[in-house]
């Protein structure tokens, strides 16, 4: 299972549906995951939510973050990452159309976002610490050591 090169990596993360599955950290100090859409440019993600969401909330209280981007069917991708997140705008209104029409198509995505453009947002950049990706099947090499 190589790596991804670099080029495979921003063609993977900036093309098709892929869903993030963002892990916060609970008060309680418990892993909580939940699926978002996301935006990656010159290496940061953004992701946006509901303000009064519960891993908005946890992310307010501890900003350490992971993530797994990956693609469930042959061939086989997968990236995880290790991110600090901040709440970059508590009440973002920016224009997330193309967000909404790449995840749910060019006619949806323009009926959703024209139906909630006006709600505010809380707007997260996740900036990696630590990326692994690798694609392909089959076994690492070091599991035969």
């Amino acid at each position: 299972m190589p790596a991804l090169t670099r080029s495979q990596l921003q063609e993977f993360l900036t093309g098709g549906r892929h869903l993030m599955k963002l892990a916060t950290l609970t008060d309680e100090g418990w892993p909580a995951v939940i699926p978002v859409w996301y935006q990656y440019a010159d290496g940061v993600f953004l992701v946006a939510g509901r303000r009064k969401a519960a891993w908005v909330e946890n992310i307010r209280n501890d900003s350490r973050v992971s993530a797994c981007i990956d693609k469930s069917d042959p061939p086989y991708v997968r990236v995880m990452v290790e991110a600090d997140a901040v709440i970059a705008d508590n009440a973002w209104l920016g224009d997330w159309e193309s967000w909404a029409i790449r995840y749910r198509g060019q006619e949806s995505g323009h009926r959703y976002y024209e139906e909630t453009k006006d709600t505010p947002r809380a707007l997260i950049r996740v900036t990696p610490r630590k990326i692994t990706t690798w694609g392909g099947a089959g076994w690492h090499p070091r599991y035969d050591e």
